[in-house]
């Protein structure tokens, strides 16, 4: 038909699947759909305790006290309709039409108000004694939030850990700020020499695109949240550079959970494309996402990671369960 109709010279491969088809060859008969009868939760928990998982939290739908937090920016500039939307829209208008400033001062005002720790967050908070037990290292936790749900869920648990969080503005712009459990804060001018974090004592809240700071100082508050601070993160060499030696390492050679990111996110595509770069994750990985759309199942796709489509709390219910098989203690 090709040849007869359109002139076209059908293709080697083409032409090679036409002669498989004749010889109706194995191969083509139909594969099972990745993921089906697998047991994800068996192989996140085997990668869990065995110290090799990272997760990846998302800001989940940016809600502060059950309000939007994109609405609340828009309603206290008085953002016009066509500038509203997802929280770096209106952050990029604020920003440009009354300064970082304002910016900061509220959103500071909205990600300090007090919320209670999610279940995932209490659920990671409670692992630090699971893996001191197995004697593995510990956590990292990577989240592009910007509130302070994770740190208040360890100290909830009684649990000491190392905040290492990204600067977005001023004289150490682009680097990022280890606060140890004392208090004491280090920035992290040469990260491949940075030897003061270590996974065998406490876990790390990897803050990628920084967050608030509920102190009255507020001296390490940053926030990479308007499109032009994306697109300045951007543009500057990859994370694993800027990230203290022991964490690129953790990144680049563990599994990963990606939770609670709707493939919209800005900070998820960011966040990939700055340890990543184009490539596939080099170990399984999986994405938590309820109701997930077929653009989403995609997308996740090309990245090669497993696609769960599952509630958070029964996410958090089965991995309690399972965890109890292999560490009943």
């Amino acid at each position: 038909m090709l040849v007869d109709e359109l002139g076209i010279e059908p293709t080697p491969a083409l032409q090679e699947l036409h002669a498989s088809i004749l010889r109706q060859e194995s191969a083509l008969q139909p594969q099972a759909v990745p993921g089906a009868g697998e047991d994800r939760l068996g192989e996140v928990v085997r990668a869990l305790v065995s110290g090799r998982l990272v997760p990846v939290l998302g800001p989940g739908t940016l809600n502060v006290n059950g309000q939007a937090v994109a609405a609340r920016l828009a309603d206290a500039f008085d953002c016009p309709e066509e500038h509203r939307g997802d929280l770096t829209r209106v952050s990029q208008y604020v920003a440009v039409t009354q300064g970082v400033g304002p910016l900061y001062d509220q959103l500071h005002d909205l990600f300090a108000e007090p919320a209670d720790p999610g279940p995932i967050e209490r659920f990671l908070a409670r692992l630090p004694g699971l893996m001191r037990a197995r004697e593995v290292d510990q956590t990292v936790v990577v989240t592009t939030g910007y509130g302070d749900a994770m740190e208040r869920a360890f100290e909830q648990a009684g649990e000491d850990a190392d905040i290492v969080s990204f600067v977005a503005v001023g004289p150490n712009r682009g680097k990022f700020v280890h606060r140890a459990p004392d208090g004491s804060e280090t920035v992290i001018a040469v990260p491949n020499t940075y030897a003061d974090l270590s996974l065998a004592d406490r876990p790390v809240i990897l803050k990628v695109h920084g967050g608030v700071d509920p102190d009255a100082e507020r001296g390490r508050e940053s926030f990479v949240v308007s499109e032009d601070d994306y697109i300045s993160y951007l543009a500057q060499s990859e994370l694993s550079s800027v990230l203290p030696v022991t964490l690129a390492a953790k990144l680049r050679r563990s599994h990963l959970l990606f939770v609670a990111y709707p493939v919209v996110e800005w900070s998820l595509r960011v966040f990939l494309h700055r340890v990543f770069g184009d490539d596939p994750i080099s170990y399984r990985s999986w994405a938590v996402l309820p109701g997930a759309q077929p653009i989403q199942h995609e997308f996740w796709r090309q990245r090669g990671v497993d696609l769960y489509d599952v509630e958070l709390e029964d996410l958090v219910d089965g991995l309690e369960r399972r965890l109890l098989e292999v560490a009943p203690a």
